[in-house]
């Protein structure tokens, strides 16, 4: 059983850090991968992210490959930039994936005309400054992982999130899960559980991984071992 635990393109890679650790604690493999910052990167931008992670598993096959957020959007195309190297997906309360269609058109309305009318000079603000003050504060509280995490955001291009995913899916022969942290994902825990797809609740919050990992870590062995509610 050997994971790799990619963050969203939004966010930085600490938020796998305390998963990847008690895993090794288990004497489970895991690795976080880390996505390449937006300035190497040019459009379009799916393809590219995913041949990044592909490199970086490739070594590790095969793996769990388990999607946090919005990497949810990135997870067909690297199942298949992975030629094989993937034996099962857990979505971890993220997207699932949307060929032909953009992240905006996956996003609530209310936040997609937010950020489109705070983008400035093609780029976004940073995750944290997409929510009222004071909420990521209510979800970690203060100290180095937070200050870690934070170091990490950087402004997001519009034109990522305006751009059309690939025509891809996940193949018929790559299992998948879904693990949903927070509420804000229970209609994508719905989906999968409408189709018998292995589900688990966790009642915590969106970044649990980083606070409660002993938790997050034990639900996705459960999901690959295939012990669900």
């Amino acid at each position: 059983m050997r994971f790799a635990l990619l963050h969203s393109p939004l966010v930085g890679a600490s938020c796998w850090r305390a998963v990847v650790g008690d895993f090794a604690e288990r004497g489970i493999w895991a690795a976080a991968p880390t996505l390449p910052a937006w300035d190497r990167l040019e459009a379009p931008y799916y393809p590219a992210l995913a041949a990044s992670v592909a490199e970086q598993i490739a070594l590790m096959h095969p793996v769990v490959l388990g999607v946090h957020s919005g990497a949810g959007s990135l997870a067909a195309s690297i199942v298949a930039a992975a030629n094989g190297g993937v034996s099962q997906v857990i979505f971890v309360d993220a997207i699932l994936p949307h060929p032909g269609r953009t992240w905006f058109e996956t996003a609530s309305p209310v936040l997609g005309d937010s950020l489109r009318a705070k983008a400035v000079d093609g780029v976004v603000p940073s995750w944290d400054a997409w929510f009222p003050e004071g909420a990521l504060a209510a979800t970690l509280p203060e100290g180095a992982t937070r200050e870690t995490f934070v170091s990490e955001l950087t402004p997001t291009p519009l034109a990522y999130l305006e751009e059309t995913a690939p025509a891809l899916d996940l193949p018929d022969d790559i299992g998948w899960a879904y693990l949903r942290l927070s509420k804000a994902y229970e209609d994508e825990a719905k989906v999968a559980r409408g189709q018998a797809i292995p589900t688990l609740r966790l009642a915590r919050h969106h970044l649990a991984m980083m606070t409660h990992a002993d938790e997050v870590a034990s639900a996705l062995v459960n999901l690959v071992r295939g012990d669900h509610g």
